[in-house]
């Protein structure tokens, strides 16, 4: 196994994380409340991350404060919303629901940089339409509800996140950013929960697994192994990975929690799961491009 293999293997497990997310996730919520969760979860990934990148975080600076705490809360809004959410939507919705983030960047770039869409996003909208309405109207839950709106705007403020966050990794380094941010999103939990949440239940052996799985795997462990495996992968493999998120998010809630999607579910899921392979191949052929030209531009100078 070469180099590119162990690092498209290392990416589908992070993306089985992911997905596995999801329902472990819903057995955590049955006795931490959702921002005690969300302020432990990034807690503990922040340390775990702050020691495997020691020497940067040694060299961190008063500068990266700014961006950090920006980025903190559209995270913090991100993982509320999807969290909050999953206490009303079923957890194979739910990961189908976070995986619209990719179809919001065009969106959000065509409101805000007035970025025209082509014939490739408005192809994505469409299949994305179509898979929301049979996902959101199938199985057991029949019916749209508010934990599938949350989830939604989850995507849409992650798909803001992952804008920002192109711009600021160009003027800070990308793990120290990460951990910092993970730090504020702690303190944001912590502080919301105080005045939100109540924690009168006792954290049961189950829920401080399933905890300790969504921080050391699913947000630690999910950073490092990234940021290391997709330095010998190509962005396409990448991308066709991460799309399987939903599809392994449906079959592990299926799997422990016994939920089904129903025949309409299971298409609209294959609709949701087309419209971000089309959003993202044209996102990298689109990035490929600019990457060509500015190297002839460079040749001719």
């Amino acid at each position: 196994m070469n180099k590119s293999q162990k690092a498209d293997f290392a990416l589908l497990l992070v993306t089985i994380f992911w997905g596995a997310g999801f329902p472990i996730t819903k057995f955590a919520l049955q006795t931490i409340p959702p921002l005690y969760h969300i302020g432990l979860r990034f807690l503990i990934a922040a340390v775990l991350l702050s020691i495997i990148f020691l020497r940067k975080m040694k060299k961190i600076n008063k500068s990266i404060l700014k961006p950090a705490v920006t980025m903190a809360a559209l995270l913090f809004a991100t993982y509320t919303l999807q969290t909050v959410g999953l206490l009303y939507t079923t957890a194979s919705k739910s990961a189908f629901y976070s995986g619209l983030a990719v179809l919001f960047v065009p969106l959000i770039t065509f409101v805000f940089y007035k970025k025209r869409i082509n014939l490739y996003t408005c192809a994505s909208i469409l299949l994305a339409i179509i898979g929301l309405f049979l996902l959101s109207y199938s199985g057991s839950d029949s019916s749209a509800n508010i934990g599938d709106i949350m989830t939604i705007l989850s995507s849409a403020a992650y798909a803001i996140l992952l804008l920002l966050t192109s711009d600021y990794v160009k003027m800070h380094d990308a793990a120290q950013l990460s951990i910092v941010q993970m730090y504020i999103v702690a303190i944001f939990g912590f502080a919301a929960a105080l005045v939100f949440d109540k924690w009168d239940t006792p954290m049961s052996l189950l829920s401080f697994n399933s905890l300790m799985f969504s921080a050391v795997l699913c947000t630690a462990f999910a950073f490092w192994m990234q940021a290391t495996a997709q330095k010998f992968t190509s962005a396409s493999h990448v991308a066709l990975i991460f799309t399987m998120e939903p599809v392994f998010g449906a079959f592990i809630s299926w799997l422990l929690l016994g939920e089904r999607l129903g025949l309409k579910g299971f298409v609209g899921g294959g609709f949701i799961i087309s419209a971000m392979l089309v959003a993202e191949f044209d996102f990298i052929a689109l990035k490929e491009k600019i990457m060509m030209k500015n190297k002839n531009d460079e040749k001719s100078f």
